[in-house]
């Protein structure tokens, strides 16, 4: 076998592996990337492989990284060096990206983080006076 076959038979046994355990379909994850269920397909096969953006945006996708993807470590987690932010963050941040539209919302208007406060404030104050 050679280098190139190795690598492709690697990287395609990785990308469906981080696929299948984030819990994505093939179109679930093509439609992250901006791309066709068909490429995916091809790339878990081993019938092409990703371009560098592609495979950039498969590791940012999969939360995932490029290392690991390419058989160069067998942990698949990113290292993250900002201090304070945990896993159960990042898996947080993950999954408020599913969410498209509130997540863009967010990303432009700086003040949803004090609405979003308020509105959890208020649930609490309503909690409080039921119980």
């Amino acid at each position: 076998m050679t280098e190139k076959e190795k690598l492709l038979s690697v990287l395609s046994e990785r990308i469906k592996k981080a696929r299948t355990d984030k819990g994505l379909t093939q179109p679930e994850l093509a439609k992250l990337i901006d791309s066709t269920d068909r490429n995916i397909s091809n790339y878990e096969t081993g019938y092409s492989f990703p371009s560098i953006i592609v495979l950039y945006k498969i590791s940012n996708a999969l939360s995932t990284s490029i290392d690991y993807l390419l058989g160069m470590t067998d942990d698949p987690t990113i290292s993250k060096s900002v201090s304070g932010i945990t896993n159960k963050d990042i898996a947080l941040l993950d999954q408020l990206k599913t969410k498209e539209e509130l997540y863009a919302y967010m990303v432009k208007n700086n003040k949803s983080v004090y609405y979003l406060n308020e509105v959890w404030n208020l649930m609490n104050s309503w909690k409080d006076s039921i119980d």
